[in-house]
């Protein structure tokens, strides 16, 4: 009685741990979000910018008590970490806190459930396979945010390595229309809005910061290092080598446009050509097991029922 006491306590405080995490990782999102656009609100008051010494900082909220307890003291651990964020599209100053917040009030509640869960299916006979199902919970829970980031980078990547080759023709048409390469990206990412807002994202960011005076060089290889694509990376080092060498950038970007398309449509020939494989691989895993279950299973029923009236009736089968 006093076990089942002391487990309730422990399932209970993790629980609570959980939704403090969790709660932590909300508050963030949409707090910060709220207050940042109430104090950037036309006619609100901002002395913060204008006049005076106190600075527009976003409340982190539960966050900034048990920051030292979430992000990892290894500042390379931390760097890596935040270049995982940023190629997955998480910008925010505070997205390390907020993913580790997910990270430990995931793996927190998947231990209470999976607690409550195999609780019920433990028992003195076999009381290994409830934990051993409650530790490949807990594993999976841990690494679900890890798992999230991961399969928002590489959908990122994929819709801007799809979208890529079409802006770089619009940026083409636009510079030999008699726009500057500023004023290019500019109107390609308004175009790409609605078709790659990924891409259209970034390529606004570029022209923000070419706004506010940061130099071009630093300003485009910050554009590849935060897709983290190589067909951008290739692209940023063809235009920093025509601003070197003094190459028409029409030219330079004509030229590796066609590029690009021959390049998409050799992928494409490669998925057409990968079809029939993956459709052999598909038609075999679903059709093999239920012709070997319909064949065999009644065989096997037989069999066993046989073995059965031999056991029962204290034959030697």
């Amino acid at each position: 009685m006093v076990t089942m006491i002391l487990a309730l306590l422990i399932v209970l405080a993790l629980a609570s741990a959980a939704v403090l995490f969790l709660y932590s990782g909300v508050n963030q999102y949409f707090v910060q979000n709220s207050r940042m656009a109430r104090r950037l609100k036309p006619g609100s008051r901002l002395s913060s910018v204008t006049t005076g010494d106190a600075k527009l900082v976003p409340d982190e909220g539960v966050l900034e008590s048990v920051e030292k307890y979430l992000t990892p003291k290894d500042p390379k651990r931390l760097s890596h970490v935040q270049k995982q964020l940023m190629f997955a599209g998480y910008r925010d100053p505070s997205a390390v806190k907020t993913y580790y917040a997910w990270k430990w009030g995931v793996a927190l509640g998947g231990l209470f459930f999976s607690s409550l869960v195999f609780a019920t299916m433990m028992t003195r006979v076999s009381p290994f396979l409830p934990i051993a199902g409650m530790i490949l919970v807990v594993v999976f829970s841990y690494f679900a945010a890890d798992m999230w980031v991961l399969r928002k980078r590489t959908y990122r990547q994929m819709d801007m390595e799809k979208s890529f080759p079409d802006a770089l023709d619009l940026m083409l048409v636009c510079i030999e229309a008699g726009h500057g390469l500023d004023q290019a990206m500019h109107r390609v990412a308004r175009e790409l809005n609605k078709s790659a807002p990924v891409l259209s994202e970034e390529l606004l960011l570029i022209v923000n910061e070419l706004r506010a005076g940061k130099m071009r060089d630093r300003v485009l290889s910050d554009f590849a290092e935060r897709t983290n694509i190589s067909d951008i990376a290739a692209f940023v080092t063809v235009i920093k080598q025509a601003d070197k060498f003094g190459v028409s950038i029409a030219d330079t970007l004509r030229v590796y446009a066609k590029e690009m398309r021959n390049k998409r449509y050799m992928r494409a020939e490669e998925k057409a050509n990968m079809m029939p494989i993956k459709l052999a691989l598909g038609a075999i895993a679903f059709t093999i097991p239920p012709v070997i279950v319909i064949l065999i299973g009644p065989s096997v029923i037989l069999i066993l029922r046989e073995m059965v009236k031999a056991t029962s009736s204290g034959g030697v089968f």
